[in-house]
């Protein structure tokens, strides 16, 4: 393979600039290596005594809510009183009730259980149960017969039920009764131990284990789906930091993940240097070489030059070879400028640049371009349309590519006998693989914008009876310059992108589609989510909007894929929101009402018949779920507790606390009672009341300020309000009212 002059100097030169710079790069590197290292292990101490501190920490205040929450508890004395109580199993419940407060306060418990030896019986969070029936009566059995002092286990696999899936745990027993050896037992799930360790640290290079007394793995923030590590660490790894729990007397060990070849390369930090270094000197060195052997010819050259001037005044030998290069490139554009003169391609390019309003020069420039192509301009209307091929992907797919340019000649000659036979004159080109541009120029006397739309209607018929394939066509609007074309073609355009609202195998215009508003997705999205989150809560309102959606639809113009998008997304937006919801009522949704509403997405019906439909479903589906609402025992309190909220939304002191010293509910047993009810937290249902009426707000005050409106509805900060509104809505309340208008 033949390389020219300028190539073999380049490439005479990249390969000592590629040396020299990766060379100068690995020096930087191993240098920030070496100083990044010991800040590294600083860094990594750190992080281990923090973890260290943290899992002590959560041990410890779980050790010692067992003597305060539990042990202190009034319901649990009274399980482990050995006499027979009145409503014995009254209380046994009320014990439950005791255990599930423990679970909430502290989020690695797994379970809690308690063992009574008067009855030989275990009570669980979820299961009451004779010792011989329960799955860890191995564990408890071990722990009765013990005669260490009780601490936390080594990791173990725990099950409620003999037939449950196995849990690693870590275990902490106590007695609650010395007289009896009643049991206390509290296990922590190791996979939260894992979690808790994963979120301390995001890096993926380091590995972080808690090890037992024992040395044998607990928990790391890879999981403990391994078999138990020696204090040595992971294979491949290097230990950093080792640090002792002062409660536990575990250890907290960790360190890098150590590929062999990176290790390697670290070790040798000065002799990489010096061997850098000196990689760096032979490469100026080859630069000097190879820079005296590409000079040669151009001192050749320069020696011939100086022999032809001998006679004649001396000039600058580079200069002269510019001034040779400069006639070379003058020669070339020539030549190029000629080839540009080829008729068929300066005609698609003019074409092109005529549609696109990207002519160069003067009007007139325009005028001779289009007359060399079309014919004069003189007294003459022009009106751009484009013609669009139907389901183009199955065409592609079904022809070869010379059978499509065969159909493709079939609809070009077609246009211009149709255009011949009208007495029109036109310029027909393709733009694109799919589109054929038609450039009319209609007598401004005798020749009306209507000539054009009879040619192109009898052009649609000729393709549908003729060719395997039908044709949409967009017309836009005539004008009487070549300035004019660039707003007719994207008229054009415009109208095809309505195909779908309109129908194919059509001429359209822009007055069949001016009298409507265009579709507003923004809009129908917050009023989406505003029916999903009324759904939900079930509070009825969520009928006026679907109502209010459909008649704003009615005034729009849609395509088919923005119909069915919008809905596809209220039935992702509706799952969502139920899905929050308890197992009842998710049981609604799922055994009827998102199966009814994707069959009626799915049939091509009317909008009228949509909204009918689907607000027949989700009446259903809402009646059904008010019943179930209503059948609970909380359901008045926590009524009472949404018409307050929804009387004092604008407190900017509504909280938690707010609530408790109203109603008397502890904040734990309130946001267990928002959940069941509505599927979401407080928090969260009172922004939900706080933005709804923010929205009103917004529609009926459009000359009040953001934080007016935000204080009005309980914010004191116009900042806290505005990111408040973003996250529920998705736009800003600026912009929600500026697309109100």
């Amino acid at each position: 393979m033949h390389i020219n002059r300028l190539n073999r100097i380049q490439l005479s030169y990249l390969p000592v600039f590629f040396v020299i710079g990766i060379s100068l790069l690995f020096i930087a590197y191993l240098t920030l290596t070496e100083v990044t290292k010991q800040s590294a292990y600083k860094a990594n101490e750190i992080l281990s005594r923090n973890i260290a501190l943290s899992v002590d920490d959560s041990l410890k205040a779980i050790d010692d809510a067992i003597n305060r929450q539990l042990l202190d508890h009034e319901m649990v004395k009274r399980f482990f009183q050995p006499d027979p109580l009145p409503d014995r199993s009254y209380w046994d419940y009320r014990t439950v009730a005791a255990l599930n407060e423990m679970l909430a306060a502290h989020e690695l418990i797994d379970s809690v259980y308690l063992y009574r030896t008067s009855d030989n019986k275990v009570l669980g969070t979820s299961m009451f149960a004779v010792l011989d029936d329960f799955g860890d009566k191995e564990f408890v059995g071990k722990q009765l017969s013990s005669l260490k002092p009780f601490r936390w286990t080594e990791g173990r696999l725990f099950r409620e039920r003999p037939d449950d899936r196995a849990t690693g745990v870590i275990s902490l027993a106590k007695y609650a009764n010395l007289s009896n050896r009643s049991l206390v037992v509290v296990n922590v799930s190791i996979d939260r131990l894992n979690r808790l360790i994963r979120d301390m640290t995001q890096s993926g290079l380091n590995y972080i284990e808690l090890l037992d007394s024992n040395g044998k793995l607990i928990a790391s923030r890879d999981g403990t789906d391994k078999p138990a590590l020696l204090p040595a660490g992971p294979e491949g790894g290097k230990e950093w930091s080792n640090v002792r729990l002062a409660y536990t007397g575990w250890t907290v060990r960790s360190g890098v993940y150590q590929g062999s070849l990176v290790q390697w390369i670290t070790s040798l930090f000065y002799v990489w240097i010096a061997l850098g270094f000196l990689v760096i000197a032979a490469g100026l060195v080859w630069l000097i070489v190879v820079t005296r052997r590409n000079y040669r010819p151009i001192q050749s050259i320069s020696r011939r030059i100086a022999e032809h001037f001998r006679q004649k005044p001396q000039e600058d030998d580079l200069k002269y070879i510019e001034t040779a290069i400069e006639e070379l490139f003058d020669q070339s554009s020539v030549l190029l400028e000629q080839n540009k003169e080829n008729l068929a391609y300066r005609k698609r390019y003019m074409f092109k640049q005529l549609l696109e309003g990207a002519v160069a020069g003067s009007a007139d420039g325009w005028k001779e371009e289009i007359e060399r192509f079309s014919g004069s301009l003189e007294r003459c209307r022009l009106l751009v349309a484009v013609a669009e091929i139907d389901g183009y992907g199955d065409f592609a797919g079904k022809y070869t590519k010379r059978d499509q340019y065969l159909l493709k000649l079939a609809l070009d000659k077609a246009v211009q006998e149709i255009a011949e036979a009208e007495n029109l004159r036109i310029w027909p080109e393709w733009v694109d693989r799919d589109r054929f541009g038609l450039l009319l120029l209609l007598d401004e006397e005798t020749g009306a914008d209507s000539d054009a739309y009879v040619m192109l209607d009898k052009l649609i018929d000729w393709v549908r009876k003729h060719l395997p394939y039908t044709v949409t066509i967009g017309i836009g609007p005539s004008g009487r310059a070549a300035a004019d074309i660039p707003e007719s073609y994207e008229g054009a355009r415009e109208a095809l992108d309505f195909k779908t609202s309109l129908g194919a195998n059509r001429a359209i215009r822009s007055a069949d589609f001016a009298a409507k508003p265009p579709f507003e997705m923004l809009r129908q999205v917050v009023r989406v989510r505003a029916i999903g989150q009324s759904f939900r809560t079930g509070d009825g309102e969520w009928e006026r909007h679907w109502d209010e959606m459909f008649g704003e639809l009615r005034q729009q113009l849609f395509s088919r894929d923005d119909l069915t998008g919008l809905l596809h997304y209220f039935l992702y937006q509706l799952h969502k929101e139920m899905s929050e919801l308890p197992e009842e009522f998710q049981a609604v949704w799922n055994g009827g009402a998102h199966t009814g509403l994707s069959d009626i997405v799915g049939r091509q019906e009317s909008l009228e018949t949509i909204r009918e439909s689907g607000a027949r479903v989700l009446r259903e589906a809402s009646d059904r779920m008010r019943r179930l609402r209503e059948s609970k025992p909380n359901h008045q309190l926590i009524r009472k507790v949404k018409q307050y909220i929804s009387e004092h939304y604008a407190n900017p002191d509504l909280s938690h606390a707010h609530l408790e010293s109203e109603f008397g509910l502890s904040a734990s047993y309130l946001s267990r009672l928002f959940k069941e009810e509505f599927g979401v937290k407080f928090i969260d249902y009172l922004t939900q009341t706080r933005m709804e009426q923010a929205t009103v707000l917004l529609k009926q005050h459009p000359d009040k300020t953001i934080q007016a409106i935000a204080e009005q509805v309980g914010y004191m900060h116009g900042i806290t309000f505005i990111r408040a509104f973003k996250k529920s809505t998705g736009s800003t309340p600026g912009i929600f009212r500026k697309n109100l208008n």
